[in-house]
């Protein structure tokens, strides 16, 4: 009966698209998915993404995979309306899919349209043919030559990605193919010029290492920094690696890979784990830390009653801290991996906060380190070279904060002293490693020849002349030994910093 209904409600708009109307819901379908769409809308799907207003899930039928993605616009109030006046992302997304087979770039092919109106467009549903491949960052062996070959196919066409990155291109593993997925931030162009092509490249650069001219390396190291803090912004929203979950009383924002029992069972409740679970790292009047089960909980506590008004207008310590910590992930600078966060308010105000993290297994800091002293200052200087490069300063940087793992790798935590001012300038620069080289003096071992490798490292994985940071480093960190606890000193410029700021 359904096959005849679809039949009757077929009609043939062109050798490519067929028109049908399905249960209220108007679609455009690829003939060969016509007469299985219907069991494909009924089959079980696997939820793949999903946020308020976006799902995406992945069935098989008829031997084929296929993914749905459906934009429920009804969720949004008013939002239904706006399509009378403008196309929805689906038919954009569609169109611009229909119009890239004809100019003969390899795609995702796009399968069906659909459209369910009502008062405005309450959803529009997208239907795409599975790939058998993987994104390009999780592909061993890439052969850059066909990924530029590729991108040279789309420049010559006029066809621009502006979001692009390895995960929006797949490679069939077998063959070698590679398919563009993702249209979103796609367009076509005449031609595109010279200065839209290198942009494009130091895009893709940013995450993938494609050979290029030093311009545009240049281009896509400045292009990297905004990227990243834009995506370290995901951790705080609904996507497919993090999302909110209501446990008790508290709305947590926790990382959907890391979410099992033993996860859940500290977040239903924390302050019953640092009681009585966990082993009491720190307890203190600001924070309280514990660890169990792989796990490092770190509870932030109200301590200056003028903070609960600041807080209204700010994030809390915590989810700064988990920012920060994705924000250092994404951007290659080791740390302990966020897991998740929570607040814990009364009528609005902020009374508690919540940081679960990754345990750095075997974790021994710097100055109990009992490793090669020459390993471990080429660890430092690399680590604190990359957290400059990144456009971070720790004005907290000491070797307390500096802990290798059970394998010998360097991470850096304690992040309550970042900052994220974009670009690092000399002077900051000078302060965090006068800092660090101030409780460096006091460990065993410590040499002037250690300190000159450490330097002369540091200087080279910046690409900055070693002589530009002996001696200044040297009379910093000489103004923070003679600095009393509680002075001012070292605010201002390299040689005027406390030597032990409050925490």
């Amino acid at each position: 009966m359904a096959a005849q209904l679809t039949a009757k409600k077929c009609s043939l708009q062109n050798r490519d698209v067929i028109r049908v109307t399905l249960h209220g819901v108007h679609w455009e379908v690829r003939p060969d998915l016509a007469q299985h769409l219907e069991a494909l809308l009924a089959s079980a799907g696997c939820g793949i993404k999903e946020s308020p207003v976006k799902l995406v899930t992945r069935h098989e039928v008829a031997g084929k995979v296929w993914f749905i993605k459906r934009y429920r616009h009804c969720r949004m109030p008013l939002r239904p309306l706006k399509f009378f006046l403008k196309p929805s992302q689906a038919r954009r997304e569609w169109k611009l899919a229909l119009r890239l087979e004809r100019l003969g770039i390899p795609i995702v092919r796009h399968a069906a349209l659909g459209e369910r109106w009502g008062f405005g467009l309450r959803e529009s549903i997208l239907v795409t043919e599975g790939f058998d491949g993987q994104p390009l960052d999780e592909t061993p062996d890439v052969d850059m030559r066909a990924v530029m070959a590729f991108v040279r196919t789309l420049h010559d066409r006029g066809v621009l990605q502006t979001d692009l990155h390895p995960g929006n291109i797949l490679r069939h593993a077998a063959t070698g193919e590679l398919r563009l997925v993702d249209l979103h931030g796609t367009v076509i162009k005449s031609t595109l010029r010279s200065e839209e092509r290198e942009a494009n490249l130091a895009t893709l650069r940013i995450s993938l290492p494609i050979p290029v001219a030093p311009a545009i390396l240049e281009l896509s190291r400045r292009l990297r920094q905004k990227c990243l803090v834009r995506r370290a912004r995901r951790c705080l929203r609904h996507n497919r690696d993090f999302e909110p979950w209501r446990i008790g009383s508290l709305r947590w924002q926790v990382r959907r890979a890391w979410m099992n029992p033993a996860t859940e069972a500290i977040l239903g409740d924390p302050d019953g784990f640092l009681a009585s679970r966990a082993e009491i790292l720190k307890a203190g009047r600001s924070s309280t830390v514990g660890r169990a089960d792989g796990r490092v909980l770190k509870r932030f506590n109200l301590r200056k009653p003028a903070n609960v008004l600041k807080d209204l207008l700010r994030r809390s310590k915590a989810r700064r801290a988990f920012l920060k910590a994705y924000h250092l992930e994404i951007a290659g600078v080791p740390t302990a991996r966020p897991i998740a966060v929570a607040d814990r308010r009364a009528a609005g105000f902020l009374w508690r906060s919540y940081f679960l993290m990754e345990e750095i297994a075997g974790a021994t800091h710097l100055g109990q380190w009992a490793g090669g002293a020459r390993l471990a200052v080429t660890a430092v200087a690399e680590v604190v070279a990359r957290l400059h490069e990144e456009g971070f300063t720790h004005r907290d940087l000491k070797e307390t904060n500096l802990v290798f793992d059970g394998t010998g790798k360097l991470h850096l935590i304690d992040l309550e002293g970042l900052e994220f001012p974009g670009v690092v300038p000399r002077e900051r620069a000078l302060r965090d490693l006068a800092r660090l080289e101030d409780g460096a003096r006091a460990l065993p071992g410590f040499t002037p020849a250690l300190r000159r490798q450490f330097v002369r490292r540091y200087a080279h994985a910046r690409g900055l002349r070693p002589r530009a940071f002996f001696r200044p480093v040297a009379r910093a960190a000489r103004a923070i030994a003679h600095a009393s606890p509680g002075s001012a000193l070292l605010r201002g410029s390299p040689g005027r910093q406390s030597a032990h700021p409050s925490r």
